[in-house]
C-alpha cells in the first residue's frame, strides 16, 4: 500500500495528550484498554514505570506505544506493550517505519532500565502480517488469544436474537426467581466482589489476583467512570458480581466470580444482561468476553466459563499472539556476564 507519510517522527507523550491517545486507541480494533491512559495509571500503582511514545506524521498523531517496565531484582526481563502497539496496520510502510523507530526507542530505554527485548500484542487476525517476521512468537501471552465479542450495536431484541434458547431461558428464569442487579462504583463493594471472586478460583482451580491488585485497578477506573462492579443478589444474598471497563467502542468483562449457593436462580445470565445493556447505554458497539475456549477441552482454563459465555452468542475473535524484538547485543552480554 502505498504511503502519505512525509516526516514520521516518534515523541513523548504527556499527559496532556491523555485525551486524543484514548480516542485513538478507543477507535482502534487492533489496541485494547491496557494501551489507555487509566491502564497505565493503573500500572503504575502496580510498580510498574510507564513509557507512552506518539508517531507523528508532521503534525498529526497516528499511532504509539504504552510500554510497561517492571523493575525486576537481578534479573532483565522485556519491555511490554499489551494489546499495542497502535499502528496503521493497513500501510505496511508506514508501520514498519514507526516498529523500526519504536525498537530503536525501546532499546535504548533498555540499556538505561536492562532489559533483553520489546514484546508487542497487537489483536491482528492471524497469520501475523510480514512486517513482523523478524518477531519471535513468545512464550507466554499477555491476554488470551481467543476471545468472544457481542456485537451490542443494535437493539436489545436484536442482542437477545443473538442468545442461544437455553441462554435466554435462563435469563428469563433469574428475572423470574426475583433476582436484582445492582450497579456500583463504591470501594466499600470491592470486599464483596473480591469474596466471590476468590470462592470462585478455589472451585475451579486458577489463579486470583491479590486484593491489592483490584484495590488498585478500581482506585483508578471507579472515579474516572470507566469501570463498575455488577452485583447479582436474591432475597438478601449476595450471589455474583462481575467487573467491567469501558474503552471506547468496547466494553470488557475482565473478571468475576459467584457463590456456590442458589446458582439454581441464574443470577450470573442477569449480571451478564446487565452490563450489556449498560455498555450498549455508553455508546459502546462492542461487549468482550475476554477470553474462551473455542475447542471444547475439558481441561482448559477456560472451559467451564466458556460454556457460560457461548450461550450468549457473539463471534470468535482470534489474535496472533504475543511477538518477542530480541535485543540480540544486550542478550550476549548478559550471557556473558553470567559466564566470567
Amino acid at each position: 500500500m502505498t504511503s502519505a507519510i512525509t516526516n514520521l517522527t516518534l515523541r513523548d507523550l504527556g499527559s496532556d495528550w491523555d485525551a486524543k491517545w484514548d480516542e485513538l486507541v478507543g477507535a482502534s480494533p487492533e489496541c485494547g484498554l491496557m494501551q489507555s491512559s487509566a491502564w497505565a495509571e493503573f500500572k503504575r500503582l502496580e510498580g510498574y514505570e510507564t513509557h507512552r511514545f506518539g508517531f507523528f506524521n508532521d503534525e498529526e498523531l497516528i499511532g504509539g506505544a504504552n510500554l510497561y517496565d517492571y523493575p525486576y531484582t537481578g534479573r532483565e526481563g522485556f519491555l511490554i506493550c499489551p494489546e499495542g502497539p497502535l499502528l496503521p496496520w493497513q500501510d505496511t510502510e508506514t508501520s514498519r517505519a514507526c516498529l523500526r523507530l519504536l525498537q530503536t526507542k525501546a532499546h535504548e530505554i533498555a540499556e538505561t532500565n536492562g532489559g533483553l527485548g520489546l514484546r508487542i500484542e497487537p489483536h491482528l487476525t492471524p497469520p501475523a502480517p510480514s512486517i513482523l517476521r523478524n518477531w519471535k512468537r513468545a512464550p507466554i501471552d499477555l491476554t488470551p488469544v481467543h476471545t468472544l465479542v457481542l456485537d451490542i450495536a443494535g437493539t436489545p431484541e436484536s442482542i437477545l436474537a443473538q442468545m442461544k434458547p437455553k441462554g435466554r431461558y435462563n435469563l428469563k428464569l433469574a428475572d423470574k426467581h426475583g433476582v436484582t442487579v445492582r450497579q456500583s462504583r463504591n470501594i466499600n463493594d470491592l470486599q464483596t466482589f473480591y469474596a466471590l471472586f476468590k470462592e470462585t478460583a478455589g472451585r475451579n482451580g486458577f489463579f486470583a489476583e491479590p486484593y491489592g491488585f483490584f484495590l488498585n485497578l478500581s482506585s483508578v477506573y471507579f472515579p474516572k467512570n470507566l469501570g463498575e462492579l455488577f452485583i447479582a443478589e436474591w432475597q438478601g444474598e449476595t450471589l455474583a458480581a462481575i467487573l467491567v471497563t469501558y474503552c471506547g467502542m468496547r466494553s470488557t468483562y475482565l473478571y468475576g466470580g459467584s457463590s456456590n449457593q442458589n446458582r439454581q436462580v441464574m443470577p450470573n445470565y442477569l449480571l451478564q444482561w446487565s452490563a450489556v445493556l449498560e455498555s450498549r447505554r455508553r455508546g459502546c458497539t462492542e461487549y468482550d468476553f475476554f477470553g474462551y475456549d473455542p475447542f471444547g477441552q475439558t481441561d482448559h482454563l477456560y472451559a467451564g466459563i466458556s460454556r457460560f459465555k457461548t450461550q450468549f452468542g457473539g463471534r470468535r475473535m482470534d489474535s496472533i499472539g504475543a511477538r518477542d524484538f530480541i535485543f540480540y547485543d544486550r542478550l550476549a552480554d548478559k550471557i556473558a556476564g553470567e559466564l566470567s
